[in-house]
């Protein structure tokens, strides 16, 4: 019974999303695009996924349209077509399944980021509930640290809150954590002999990154220091890309601290994804993505929906400041 409730819910949720309306109306080779991936070291696609139109054909496979409605619309020849799929088969971004072509890579339009969002609200809500609780201690730890000489917690709370305990200095070990094998083990998915996850997502913001996701860009990098930027607006301004320097500096000595902070909130991140399992599980199943990609394909990058709307979550309450252009820069030594 608690299952079938689960699943009312979770339909529910995604049948009452009334958004986006005039984007769905928009052709899709007029919308806007974007891809991005999760990878470490040389893991990463050999090929270039704008190349006749490759990523425009994942949407339409996505969005259940025949390929003469994309050649229709993008006036490529069949030769052209076919070399596509060819090589989209061969890097393992494509599949075919009962004479079928299915996109084996995350594809979100903004109407299904809309329905993810909604069906995400629940989990949001408890992340950034445990956050709220955390925050004493969060807020002692903070006090060891040597940036609390120059600046106060509001200032660092949004890195802290969100990046520290959600996204760049956690999302591995949720991943590893939550996605691991009966027996232990966990690799990110295999393409082309290449480790990791890939996405191509709509983007309907003029200044922002698609649905608004919050997430870590490192802009330079030497021996010495790194320079990096978390924020949801990150590449549209050349004064990020040109970023030399920062007034937000993270010695190793803090960086320990801020790895502390991660690690003593991790156990209560994963309980609260181990508790939601059978709702992930059915929003997966209900959204239509477990026709196309892996549970951890899905997973991995729903996730990126659950904390960006958890940090906006913690500011409207006022727990963390969302700097006013998206973006909180730092630097590492």
């Amino acid at each position: 019974m608690k299952k079938f409730i689960i699943i009312l819910v979770v339909i529910g949720l995604i049948t009452t999303t009334s958004g986006w309306k005039g984007v769905e109306d928009t052709p899709i080779m007029e919308r806007k695009f974007e891809f991005s991936m999760i990878s470490r070291g040389n893991n990463f696609p050999d090929f270039n996924i704008r190349k006749d139109s490759a990523n425009f054909l994942l949407v339409y496979l996505h969005e259940n349209k025949s390929l003469s409605e994309f050649k229709e619309d993008t006036k490529l020849d069949d030769e052209t077509i076919n070399n596509t799929i060819a090589l989209l088969k061969s890097k393992d971004w494509l599949v075919e399944k009962n004479g079928k072509y299915i996109p084996s890579v995350f594809v979100a339009t903004a109407k299904d980021g809309e329905k993810l969002y909604h069906c995400a609200e629940k989990i949001s809500k408890q992340i950034a509930d445990e956050i709220d609780k955390e925050l004493p201690i969060i807020k002692v730890e903070f006090t060891k640290t040597e940036m609390v000489k120059k600046q106060s917690f509001e200032h660092w709370s949004f890195l802290i809150l969100s990046n520290v305990l959600l996204d760049n200095w956690q999302i591995y070990d949720v991943e590893k954590n939550f996605l691991k094998r009966p027996d232990g083990t966990y690799n990110r998915p295999l393409r082309h002999g290449k480790y990791y996850y890939a996405s191509i997502k709509e983007n309907t913001e003029k200044d922002k990154e698609p649905f608004g996701i919050y997430g870590n860009g490192i802009m330079s990098s030497s021996t010495k220091k790194m320079i990096a930027v978390y924020g949801n607006n990150r590449y549209s301004t050349d004064y990020y890309k040109n970023l030399q320097s920062s007034d937000n500096h993270i010695s190793n000595k803090d960086n320990k601290i801020l790895i502390k902070m991660a690690q003593n909130f991790l156990p209560k991140l994963l309980n609260i994804l181990e508790e939601n399992r059978k709702y992930i599980e059915i929003v997966y199943k209900e959204t239509g993505y477990s026709q196309e990609i892996t549970f951890d394909e899905f997973f991995i990058w729903w996730y990126h929906y659950i904390y960006t709307q958890a940090t906006n979550d913690m500011g409207a309450r006022g727990i963390l400041i969302i700097p006013s252009n998206g973006n909180f820069d730092y630097e590492r030594s």
